[in-house]
């Protein structure tokens, strides 16, 4: 390369560079005061909105407010507060009110695109604290998991499970499946089948757990008691039986009722059948 060429490159890269640091210099004099004014405004916004959300917080807690929209109102009004702190700062640092007006509705629709999929989510949160189809402390199920609802939060509902571990579900795919809420009622039926022999008198067997059942301190609405038998197996006759207990102790009951029947029928002299096979040989000749 000759050295006049050379020489053009490095001269007009020194003037862009000179023009860009000019900018800067002029930038800051002329607007550098405001960019400060508005960098403090939103750190101390900032701070504010993080105290008025312990603040609010601290107030639903003493309150009467369902815990299950307690998250979910500190999130909403932290985030109120955080956009009116971002709107002041930047009307301080110079940003005109038609500008922000274009740069919030083009942000607007490109978040609204991109975070379709989350904007479902806080809409589904809403929807979740206007309707409660379960609220924080309800055992539910949802597909295939399962556990204690913990927290309600714009995004997200937080299940724990009895193994002790967190389950984390977008709120749309909540309200978009079906939800079993074990804790709907005060009471919950406990659903139990028991196979026996065939040669079993099955009168004398259904009053056996008619008696079980109604004695047993667990069972609650023994009214309500239903025992029959549900059908014959390959190798057992099978007696159905519901009963109401109490939701809070619904595992109780059933290893209770569990060990009282299996006691009962080694008493009693009932046998319950394991598969069996029988062979017949046939005869040579």
């Amino acid at each position: 390369m000759e050295p006049s060429v050379v020489t053009k490159v490095v001269t007009d890269e020194l003037s862009i560079t000179t023009r860009f640091i000019n900018g800067l210099k002029e930038l800051a004099m002329t607007r550098g005061i405001d960019f400060l004014e508005a960098l403090i405004i939103f750190i101390i916004g900032y701070i504010i909105c993080r105290y008025i959300r312990r603040a609010v917080a601290h107030i639903l807690e003493k309150s009467e407010v369902d815990p299950s929209a307690k998250t979910f109102i500190e999130e909403i009004i932290f985030f109120l507060c955080l956009a009116i702190v971002v709107l002041v700062a930047l009307g301080t640092a110079g940003v005109g009110t038609g500008t922000l007006a274009a740069a919030f509705g083009g942000m607007g629709l490109a978040i609204g695109l991109g975070l379709k999929d989350n904007i479902g989510n806080v809409a589904s949160g809403i929807f979740i604290l206007i309707f409660r189809p379960f609220r924080v402390g309800d055992y539910i199920q949802v597909s295939s998991n399962q556990g204690t609802v913990t927290e309600i939060s714009i995004m997200y509902t937080m299940l724990s499970t009895l193994g002790n571990q967190r389950i984390v579900i977008p709120n749309s795919s909540l309200t978009s499946s079906v939800i079993k809420n074990f804790s709907a009622y005060d009471t919950r039926n406990l659903e139990m089948t028991f196979d026996v022999g065939y040669d079993t008198d099955l009168k004398s067997c259904v009053e056996l757990l008619k008696k079980i059942f109604t004695e047993d301190a667990y069972v609650v609405d023994k009214e309500k008691l239903t025992i029959y038998v549900s059908g014959m197996a390959d190798f057992s006759i099978r007696i159905y039986v519901r009963a109401a207990v109490e939701r809070a102790k619904y595992y109780e009951a059933q290893n209770d009722l569990y060990i009282r029947v299996k006691e009962a029928f080694d008493a009693a002299g009932i046998d319950i059948p394991f598969p069996q096979l029988v062979v017949h040989q046939a005869e040579k000749g």
